[in-house]
């Protein structure tokens, strides 16, 4: 199996396990679970997973605290942007937007993963750093990519009185989609080339743990203790998204890391996310099938974001 075909396997199982998150937290905003509790239990039990997930891999450890005191405070600032400054945003949104359509709107991280490619800078065989530059040949693509996301949104809104919550949702989303890429380009820069995927989540978790902890203190300020059922659901976002999704991502990514086009294919399998989430929503949360021009707007955005991969 090529290399490319190998990191597009990988990234289409991993949108698989990512689509869980937008249903499950839907299932939870329903019950009235609170956002925080959404946000910070997730990651609050993904550090003991992903613990033993590193020791099963034969992992130590000490060897990740040891790359993190290299380059703490790269560490400390881009594992925030990646983790914290991409999923309070998104669950913060679901409160007023069905799963499905937030993974809709997350589809810009496609266009943002783009934009931000000029941040990353890789060593050439001379031993020169030299910045990345956005490759002129996507953007067509990114704009297919956009119209798919403005015709879905954009119908859904119009049936809608108060439509400003539902915008502020959508800039959150943004906010999302812009950190991720961003988070995730810059640990791959700062990172130990020894270091596994599994690895490199630990150590983001490890440096982000605090704000959860922070972010979990201020819910519990707020509502008091989470339900056993927000706990329950939380833990299978955790293992699903978290674990198994995060950590199957960043393997497509680290394989994928210097080359641009490959980087490409990989962040657009996560447009399989939209079509695992509208499946998931009519199977388990009742949702209708979206409308014609909402079909069409999830097309335009599928098929933009895989020609993007084909074509970059």
């Amino acid at each position: 199996m090529s290399v490319r075909l190998k990191t597009i396997s990988i990234g289409i199982v991993s949108a698989f396990f990512f689509s869980i998150t937008f249903v499950v937290n839907e299932v939870m905003a329903d019950a009235n679970g609170y956002w925080g509790y959404t946000a910070s239990l997730r990651y609050l039990w993904m550090l003991p997973m992903m613990i033993i997930v590193n020791h099963l891999m034969g992992s130590n450890i000490h060897h990740v605290f040891t790359i993190i005191k290299h380059q703490p405070s790269d560490w400390l600032i881009w594992s925030q942007v990646c983790f914290v400054l991409f999923y309070v945003p998104l669950s913060w949104a679901v409160n007023y937007l069905p799963g499905w359509l937030i993974s809709a709107t997350w589809q810009l991280t496609i266009i943002f993963g783009v934009l931000t490619t000029p941040f990353i800078k890789v060593t050439t065989a001379t031993g020169k750093k030299v910045r990345l530059k956005i490759p002129i040949a996507t953007i067509p693509w990114m704009l297919i990519i956009l119209l798919g996301v403005f015709l879905t949104v954009v119908v859904y809104l119009s049936h809608l009185k108060n439509i400003v919550p539902m915008i502020l949702a959508i800039l959150a989303i943004m906010i999302g989609a812009v950190a991720y890429p961003l988070g995730n380009r810059k640990i791959l820069a700062v990172a130990d080339p020894s270091m596994t995927a599994s690895e490199k989540v630990l150590a983001m978790l490890i440096c982000s743990y605090p704000a959860w902890l922070l972010i979990a203190g201020l819910s519990y300020n707020q509502v008091g203790l989470p339900h056993l059922t927000q706990l329950f659901n939380t833990f299978l976002v955790a293992l699903c998204s978290g674990v198994i999704a995060t950590v199957l991502f960043f393997s497509a990514t680290q394989l994928a890391a210097h080359n641009m086009r490959y980087l490409a294919a990989v962040e657009a399998t996560q447009s399989m996310e939209v079509v695992f989430s509208v499946i998931l929503s009519m199977l388990f949360l009742g949702h209708a099938l979206p409308s014609p021009i909402q079909l069409v707007g999830l097309t335009l955005m599928v098929g933009g974001i895989i020609l993007l991969s084909i074509r970059a």
